[in-house]
């Protein structure tokens, strides 16, 4: 009987591999091999979506897997959060999350089902937006001055959407009546269409959005709503009429105001293809075409980040978020 040693037997297997056709032994460690799927906590046709289906064509064109985008839409954005929370940490499901989800939900809510710093493994920041606070052609007023005074002399006339208690657009201009004693009660919403619904038939004079929204910034140009206000101390080439926070004698923290928007992957995702996401999603943000078609046109800022400094920048957004949360009077159970 022919024994083989163990040596000889380790020597015949490692010839066999070494035989095979080119790319067979090594295809199994080649990332990403199959499709990737990304969890948008936002409905399907907004500029975000239109955003991260074009990344997913660049991403599928760079590195050959394509990608699959699941929109989670709903409950400030925590139906997402805890669908990504869920996933495999394979590196196969990543997640597109905004400040609400990961900044102000912690401390907006009592408990919450998720922990962001915990539950998620940043990857990069993809970009900020600006928000913009417009009215009603119907308010008799021009300038946020003038319409301190008004809501002052008329506390019941003013009614201002939001899209959730607690969202950016709601904590924006909370902020605005605390610093200016403005008299405007809130009525929340459950998303976008329905507040933009009463907003145009007048039953809510005010409403804080992305200036970037779809015919946003040809409506204010054009005159058909009234642009009030842009966070921060630059104007948006988008509207450059609408003067900013500082110009209107508001001091704050421009970043407190800033949306933003990152992509991020379950908890325990290997270190190396969060490197391999980031180089590949920061390169695609970075071509030129690509950021004037998707973000810079659309009013958004790129941001991206390698995934430490993102962590970083986390945690001091958190305090930021807290402040406005604080300001608002606002706590909710999940």
């Amino acid at each position: 009987m022919n024994k083989r040693c163990p040596l000889s037997l380790a020597l015949l297997s490692l010839v066999a591999m070494l035989s095979l056709p080119t790319g067979i032994a090594v295809a199994q460690d080649k990332y990403p091999s199959r499709p990737l799927r990304i969890i948008v906590p936002l409905p399907p046709g907004g500029a975000i979506d239109v955003f991260v289906r074009a990344l997913g064509r660049e991403f599928e064109i760079r590195t050959g897997a394509s990608v699959v985008v699941d929109n989670r839409a709903g409950a400030n954005t925590i139906i997402a959060a805890n669908t990504c929370k869920s996933a495999a940490p394979d590196g196969y499901t990543i997640c597109l999350l905004t400040r609400s989800t990961v900044s102000i939900n912690p401390e907006l809510y009592k408990k919450l089902s998720y922990q962001p710093l915990k539950d998620f493994e940043p990857i990069t920041n993809a970009f900020f937006g600006q928000q913009i606070v417009i009215l009603n052609k119907s308010v008799p007023v021009n300038t946020f001055a003038e319409l301190v005074e008004y809501s002052k002399k008329n506390p019941d006339k003013l009614n201002f959407a939001s899209m959730g208690l607690g969202g950016d657009s709601h904590l924006i201009i909370e902020w605005l009546k605390h610093t200016s004693g403005a008299k405007i009660s809130h009525i929340p919403y459950k998303g976008f269409p329905e507040a933009m619904t009463s907003f145009r038939a007048g039953d809510v004079q005010m409403i804080a959005l992305l200036v970037g929204n779809p015919d946003l910034a040809r409506q204010v140009r054009d005159g058909e709503v009234k642009g009030l206000l842009l966070p921060g101390s630059t104007r948006s080439s988008l509207v450059p009429t609408v003067p900013t926070f500082a110009e209107s004698g508001l001091l704050g923290d421009e970043t407190a105001f800033t949306p933003w928007f990152g992509l991020f992957a379950p908890k325990g995702t290997p270190a190396m293809f969060i490197e391999t996401l980031n180089t590949e999603i920061s390169a695609i943000i970075a071509g030129a075409e690509f950021r004037e078609k998707f973000l810079t046109s659309k009013g958004l800022t790129p941001a991206t980040t390698k995934p430490e400094a993102f962590a970083k920048f986390l945690v001091e957004d958190r305090k930021a978020a807290a402040e406005l949360v604080a300001i608002s009077g606002v706590r909710l159970e999940e």
